[in-house]
């Protein structure tokens, strides 16, 4: 895709063509939670949620805060959602998550669909062979 406006509409689409009411970000505190926040933002009709790295006990929630945008708010623990974005910030060796915890993650929340976000590569780079619905 060719830049942020078009994955944002291209996003969602992807939630409205597949009927999802909740959507959990899962990423690095810092580097993806900004992206998570904005993704949230095109769909702010919708449960968001954002989950730092695979932290299901830290589960933040995204709100709409009048004249500033998404912010993240304490939440606690959600057992699913409808769709799981993975962020590629994730896949990066320097923030030491295993491709067996982000399945882990997946199996414990089942959303119907599951989004990979990355840039450059990032998953094939580390040769993740998790099955995206939409990469």
């Amino acid at each position: 895709m060719k830049g942020i406006s078009q994955l944002l509409r291209d996003f969602r689409r992807v939630v409205e063509e597949n009927n999802i009411m909740s959507i959990a970000y899962a990423g690095i505190p810092g580097f993806c939670q900004p992206f998570a926040e904005l993704f949230a933002y095109v769909i702010k009709n919708k449960e968001n949620y954002f989950i730092p790295y695979t932290d299901l006990n830290n589960v933040k929630i995204l709100t709409l805060k009048e004249n500033i945008g998404m912010q993240m708010e304490d939440f606690g623990k959600i057992d699913y959602v409808d769709a799981l974005v993975i962020f590629g910030g994730l896949a990066m060796p320097k923030f030491n998550v295993s491709e067996e915890e982000v399945r882990e993650l997946i199996l414990k929340l089942s959303p119907k669909i599951t989004i990979g976000v990355g840039f450059m590569d990032i998953f094939k780079k580390v040769n993740w062979k998790i099955k995206f619905d939409y990469l």
